[in-house]
C-alpha cells in the first residue's frame, strides 16, 4: 500500500505463489522496515493476550447492533460515491460494484478476495492441460530453405526502457550495444503485463491481455520453431516455467538459478550451446536475472550503492536506488553485447531479439512508487526495451525484413508481436500466422490502443 499506492492484487498474490528463496531475499533486504513494524505489532498483542487473559469485562449493550449499524453507513458511503461517479451510467449493478470495488477488493478483505480470485484463475486454466498437450501450430514448410540457421530471444527481467544510453538516457550504461551495427532499437515497445506472472505467458505465446486463456490451451515459441525443425535450448537464469507449465518444450534446457548465479554465468553456457554443431538450424532461449540479481562489484561505477550496505526503500533513498539499477543495466549490456559478439563469430545467418517482462518505477517525477506490479500500471512498468540484430548474412538474405524493422522504429508495438515477429524473421509459416502482426512485415496494423493484462483482466492503458 505505501510503495505502490494500492491494495493487494491477483498479481501479487501470483508473485508470492511463485516466488523464490532468492526472491525472498531481495525483498527483505528492501522491506524490512517495512516488515519489523508486523512483527512488533505481533508481538506487543500476544504480550497483551497473555496479561490480561484473566480480565473480566462485561459486555457493551447493543454492541451487535451498533457494529451492523457502523458497517451500513460505511457501505452507505460507498454506494454514494458509486452513485457519484461514471460507474453509475454502466448499466451494471450498483449494489455489486460496491460490495467488489469498496469492500472486497479494498484493504483488508482485499487479501482474501484475491486469493480467492487467483484460485479461480488457476483453476480455469488447469482445464486446458490435455488441449495443451495435443496442440500443434501446423507449419506448413517445414523442409523450407532460406530459414535463419540462428535465432536467439533475451528476455530480461524488471528491465524498462527510459535507462538505456542508446536510448537517450542521461548516463552511458550501454556502451557495449552503442557500438553495434544492424541493432535497431525500438522507441514505443510495450509489455502486456506489469508483474512476471502476468506478462510471461503472453510474451512467449500467441496469448494477449482480451485472450489470456491462450497461453495454457496452445504451446510457446519454442514447440513452433521444434515443428519447423529446428534444436531448441532455452538457458535459464530464473525459473518462469511455473507460470504456464513449459519446462519440457525445449529439446536441451540450462537452470543456471538453481546455483544462485549472475547473468554473467549465461556467457560460458551460452558459448558451450554454440560450440556444438550437431544441428543446421537452432533457437536459443535466453531467460536472465536482470533486476532481481547480484551485480557484481566491477559493475559497481554509480555510487553509493547497496552492494555493501541494505538500504530501506524510501523516498530519501532514491538516488541510491537508480545508482543500482544503472549498475544493472550496465552488466545487462555487457552480457547482451557478448553474445552478439559470439553470435556473429558464427558467421552464420543469425537473428537476435532482447525484450523485457515488464519494467519498473524508480521514484519518478518525485513520486513515491517503486517496484511493479500495481493495480494502475504506469509508463515506467509497461515501456520496456527492443532490439533487434542480424548478421550481414541475415540481412543479406532479408534485407525487405530488415528494412520494414526499420520502417517501424518509431511505431507504437507491444509483446502480442513478438510471437508472430520472430516466426516471421525466421520464415516460418504456420496456420494461424498473422502477418499484420509481424513488425517485420510491411502490412504491419499499428495499434490505436494497447491493453495490460491485471487482475486477470484486459486494461485499457490509458498514460494519465
Amino acid at each position: 500500500m505505501i510503495i505502490l499506492g494500492n491494495f493487494t492484487t491477483v498479481d501479487n498474490i501470483k508473485a508470492l505463489f511463485y516466488t523464490s528463496s532468492s526472491e525472498m531475499e531481495e525483498f527483505i533486504n528492501g522491506f524490512y522496515v517495512y516488515i519489523l513494524l508486523p512483527i512488533i505489532l505481533v508481538v506487543v498483542y500476544v504480550f497483551i493476550l497473555l496479561k490480561f487473559r484473566g480480565f473480566k469485562y462485561k459486555r457493551i449493550p447493543y454492541c451487535n447492533f451498533i457494529a451492523i449499524f457502523c458497517l451500513l453507513i460505511s457501505f452507505a458511503l460507498s454506494y454514494l460515491k458509486v452513485y457519484n461517479s461514471s460507474a453509475y451510467y454502466s448499466g451494471k449493478n450498483l449494489m455489486n460494484i460496491t460490495l467488489r470495488q469498496h469492500f472486497l477488493k479494498e484493504h483488508p478483505l482485499s487479501l482474501y478476495y484475491r486469493v480467492y480470485e487467483f484460485g479461480i484463475i488457476m483453476n480455469k486454466f488447469g482445464k486446458y492441460n490435455k488441449e495443451k498437450k495435443a496442440f500443434s501450430f501446423g507449419v506448413i514448410n517445414k523442409k523450407e530453405v532460406g530459414k535463419p540457421e540462428l535465432v536467439v530471444l533475451v528476455i530480461g527481467e524488471r528491465i524498462r526502457y527510459s535507462n538505456w544510453g542508446i536510448n537517450g538516457y542521461k548516463r552511458s550504461t550501454s556502451t557495449n550495444l552503442d557500438n553495434l551495427s544492424n541493432l535497431i532499437s525500438f522507441d514505443r515497445h510495450y509489455s502486456n503485463g506489469n508483474s512476471t506472472a502476468a506478462s510471461i505467458p503472453l510474451l512467449i505465446t500467441q496469448a494477449t491481455p482480451q485472450k489470456p486463456e491462450i497461453a495454457y490451451s496452445e504451446k510457446t515459441i519454442v514447440s513452433l520453431f521444434k515443428e519447423a525443425g529446428y534444436e531448441t535450448v532455452w538457458i535459464s537464469n530464473q525459473n518462469i516455467f511455473d507460470y504456464i507449465n513449459n519446462k519440457d518444450e525445449a529439446d536441451r534446457l540450462f537452470e543456471l538459478y538453481r546455483k544462485k548465479s549472475t547473468d554473467l554465468d549465461i556467457i560460458p553456457v551460452f558459448n558451450e550451446v554454440l560450440n556444438k554443431k550437431e544441428f543446421k538450424k537452432r533457437l536459443i532461449v535466453i531467460n536472465m536475472i536482470g533486476g532481481h540479481g547480484k551485480i557484481p562489484e566491477n559493475f559497481n561505477l554509480y555510487k553509493p550503492n547497496n552492494s555493501k550496505e541494505n538500504y530501506p526503500v524510501t523516498i530519501e533513498n532514491a538516488p541510491i536506488f537508480i545508482n543500482n539499477y544503472d549498475n544493472m543495466i550496465r552488466l545487462q549490456d555487457f552480457v547482451l553485447g557478448k553474445i552478439i559478439n559470439l553470435v556473429q563469430k558464427e558467421n552464420k545467418s543469425s537473428v537476435f531479439m532482447f525484450t523485457a517482462d515488464h519494467g519498473c518505477n524508480l521514484f519518478d517525477d518525485s513520486q513515491a512508487l517503486f517496484g511493479y506490479g500495481s493495480q494502475n500500471p504506469t509508463e515506467k512498468e509497461t515501456h520496456i526495451p527492443l532490439f533487434i540484430w542480424g548478421s550481414s548474412k541475415y540481412i543479406e538474405e532479408n534485407a525487405e525484413k530488415f528494412d520494414n524493422l526499420k520502417k517501424h522504429k518509431k511505431y507504437l508495438t507491444t509483446n502480442n508481436d513478438l510471437f508472430y515477429t520472430l516466426a516471421d524473421l525466421a520464415s516460418i509459416k504456420y496456420t494461424d500466422f498473422k502477418k499484420n502482426q509481424s513488425i517485420a512485415d510491411s502490412t504491419y496494423s499499428v495499434y490505436k490502443e494497447r491493453y495490460v493484462y491485471v487482475n486477470g483482466n484486459a486494461m485499457k492503458f490509458n498514460s494519465k
